[in-house]
């Protein structure tokens, strides 16, 4: 009978040993490669996420340009650009993929047609960037319509 008991708590022993090298292990693979993907990611930085046009008269179509750069050292993609309303328009320069170092621009359009008084409006960049994956930019103006 002891026989049977110092080998069940021999293999008991092992058994739990082995799960404990098994995780030690898999916790070490696991968090290098977090480290290694995060060395390789990309950070989109602007050079001002808000701009304010002023005051502005009735009717002409604002335009303006948030100039970036993507700071990280993998790709950074532009996934979707998505202004607030229908009033206003945004695009990217024609690209879509920035290298490490690259610079880009996402333009913007505002129709100030029909419109007075206080505007903010609002776009939302869509990226690959694990920190930020959404970037908000915004805009305002004053519209006066007694102005020309």
């Amino acid at each position: 009978m002891s026989k049977l008991i110092q080998t069940k708590t021999a293999k008991t022993v092992y058994f739990v040993f082995g799960i404990f090298i098994i995780s030690a292990v898999m916790f070490f693979l696991m968090n290098n490669s977090k480290i290694s993907a995060s060395g390789s990611t990309s950070k989109i930085v602007f050079e001002s996420e808000v701009h304010d046009f002023g005051t502005v008269p009735q009717g002409p179509q604002l335009d303006f340009s948030y100039k970036f750069t993507n700071k990280g050292k993998g790709s950074l993609v532009i996934e979707k650009v998505q202004p607030s309303c229908g009033c206003t328009g945004a695009t990217t320069d024609g690209k879509n993929e920035y290298l490490k170092g690259e610079s880009g621009e996402i333009k913007i359009t505002f129709n100030t047609q029909g419109r007075q008084g206080r505007q903010e409006k609002q776009i939302i960049v869509f990226t690959n960037d694990p920190e930020s994956p959404q970037k908000t930019l915004r805009l305002s103006c004053e519209i006066d319509p007694n102005i020309q």
